[in-house]
């Protein structure tokens, strides 16, 4: 059975994620994170250098977001650090595309890189928010969805799954990324709304993409 890298690198994470949830903390993610991303970055180093030989200035640009998530342990007990850190990872989605295509450095590897890495921040500030308020751990279903996708799709057709990103799929992840950032913004009392009308939103997408893949 021919499984490829993003199959472990989602059972990985979510096993950081078990743990983190069980031990209350912002950690076994970041670590098992930080694994697989190396991992895929030393397995696919032919295509990180395919148009320079340092990378080129968009996988820069996306490895730059990446490591903003890394610092999340030093910021947690912050909740205006968060939301900094949160827009400026935001604010930088769509640079490393646009200079990749302005500076016709489009690889397989970017694209692969920062949808991965988008992932990684919903997983992760999904987590914030449910490790602040408990009662709101409903959140992380939608924030590891892309995960569970990824492992059933994977294991239901025994082979590598190539998906096509839809241009609704897009808007709703957008939406989904901006929601997570505002609760961090507001209070309470209107965040759980914001991040809800976001969650379902993206659900309602990957519900769309599971249709699909099974009616195929």
């Amino acid at each position: 059975m021919k499984i490829d890298w993003l199959f472990y690198h989602s059972v990985l994470i979510l096993i950081g994620l078990l743990i983190d949830v069980f031990n209350g903390s912002v950690l076994f993610s970041l670590i098992f994170g930080a694994l697989v991303f190396l991992f895929f970055l030393v397995k696919n180093w032919d295509g990180f250098t395919e148009k320079k030989t340092w990378g080129g200035l968009p996988n820069a640009v996306t490895l730059f977001r990446l490591m903003l998530l890394f610092t999340l342990p030093f910021i947690s007990d912050n909740r205006f650090s968060i939301a900094i850190l949160g827009t400026l990872f935001v604010a930088l989605d769509g640079v490393d595309g646009f200079l990749a295509r302005k500076l016709d450095q489009i690889t397989h590897f970017g694209g692969l890189l920062d949808m991965e890495t988008d992932a990684f921040f919903c997983l992760m500030f999904s987590w914030l928010i449910a490790l602040e308020h408990v009662e709101m751990q409903w959140v992380l279903v939608a924030g590891s969805m892309r995960y569970f996708y990824k492992i059933v799709t994977t294991l239901y057709t025994r082979k590598v799954f190539v998906e096509t990103k839809q241009k609704y799929a897009r808007f709703f992840a957008g939406c989904y990324f901006v929601s997570l950032i505002l609760f961090f913004y507001v209070h309470f009392s209107i965040g759980k709304y914001i991040v809800a009308i976001g969650n379902v939103l993206v659900l309602f997408s990957f519900l769309i993409s599971f249709f699909h893949f099974f009616k195929k």
